[in-house]
């Protein structure tokens, strides 16, 4: 099964909206014990390890916030690379690979399989902006804070935090390894080790009126590491121009080294369960300061495992510290049974987290930020 949310950020697809459910009928959903939808199969629990894209390059876009600029790669580019790959008509191909080869814009969600994360969400952007306007406040007695992005997909929230809280320490999490590989890891590297430069880097910057985009030329950055000043003449002097395996692993390392990417960041896939699990069975219950999610309460079979994973992760309150989970969200899905309301209703329910709404968005398509913190505590 398969729907769309149709709210996209970027110029990747039409919007056609489904049948409007109302917001009682997610309500009645819960009442009725619709909570927890584990019948399929699911994936499992993956710490994904940071490596530099086996590509010579990646295409990536300029997103503006509040005066802040992330680089986010291209949908365009991931379908490319998994063309070079041969891997678009490979019936043994994941679910993300094969939703790429019929529908280019990525904005299929198919239960189970394929959760979105290719496609970078409206509310993602509401969060970032929030994040943006809030920083000092949300931390507030924190030299480290240790953050968790939950169905981190594009991963535009935790990119900011990376450029603009140096101490913070991030885990990223999304349902589909490939996700991770092809777009969260990339976006990662992009506004880090492999930042666009004006510098001898070999990028290709291109600028209009209101867009920026960089080709950024990975093989390049490899030579240069190796073999600096050298590389012309290096590189000449070969039958081949190609850098051996060894000698990309290499030029990897040394790329990933030149930053604090490596202790800042941990990348990982699967199912809310399974990671709820993994966390316990590594001792890490209560670590995370502050959780982020966007876009992951329309369906309110997922209800229980996401509360479950908050309740695991997030860390309780200590000395002026209050660690608190922020929830992007539309008010209503249409067609889906999921909502701010539903979701609300949940959580009071459960009698863990104090809930309340605090952001809007005031349009026609209402969107809000939830914030949890613990109840007595």
């Amino acid at each position: 099964m398969s729907f769309k949310f149709n709210f996209g950020v970027d110029d990747d697809g039409d919007c056609t909206l489904s049948a409007v459910d109302s917001i009682e009928a997610g309500v009645e959903a819960l009442s009725c014990g619709e909570t927890d939808d584990t019948s399929s199969t699911v994936a499992p629990y993956e710490c994904i390890p940071l490596t530099i894209p086996h590509v010579s390059s990646i295409v990536v876009d300029a997103i503006y916030c509040k005066g802040h600029r992330l680089w986010k790669r291209q949908i365009d580019d991931v379908q490319f690379q998994i063309a070079q790959q041969d891997l678009m008509d490979d019936s043994t191909a994941s679910a993300v690979r094969q939703a790429m080869a019929t529908d280019s814009t990525a904005t299929d969600v198919i239960k189970n399989e394929y959760e979105g994360g290719l496609k970078t969400w409206e509310c993602s952007m509401d969060l970032l902006a929030y994040l943006a306007d809030n920083q000092n406040k949300i931390f507030t007695g924190y030299e480290h804070p240790r953050v968790l992005d939950i169905g981190c997909g594009t991963a535009l929230p935790s990119l900011y935090l990376l450029a603009n809280v140096p101490n913070a320490k991030l885990c990223l999490q999304d349902y589909n390894k490939d996700v991770i590989e092809l777009i969260t890891i990339p976006n990662v590297l992009a506004n880090t080790a492999l930042a666009p430069s004006t510098a001898n880097t070999g990028d290709d910057l291109q600028s209009t009126s209101d867009t920026e985009s960089c080709d950024i030329d990975i093989d390049f950055r490899r030579t240069q590491t190796l073999f600096g000043e050298d590389t012309d003449k290096i590189i000449g002097e070969r039958e081949f121009p190609e850098l051996t395996p060894e000698e990309a692993h290499e030029a990897d390392t040394r790329l990933l080294q030149s930053t604090d990417i490596q202790q800042r960041c941990e990348f990982v896939s699967g199912d809310w369960a399974n990671f709820e699990t993994s966390l316990r069975s590594q001792g890490r219950e209560h670590t995370f300061d502050l959780v982020l999610t966007s876009e992951t309460i329309y369906d309110t079979s997922s209800y229980k495992r996401l509360h479950d994973l908050l309740a695991c992760a997030l860390a309780k309150p200590e000395d002026d510290k209050v660690p608190m989970v922020l929830v992007a969200a539309k008010s209503i899905y249409f067609g889906l049974s999921g909502s701010v309301l539903s979701f609300e209703q949940y959580v009071r329910t459960r009698g863990v987290f104090d809930v309340e709404s605090i952001w809007q968005s005031g349009d026609s398509m209402s969107r809000e930020i939830l914030r949890m913190t613990w109840r007595n505590v």
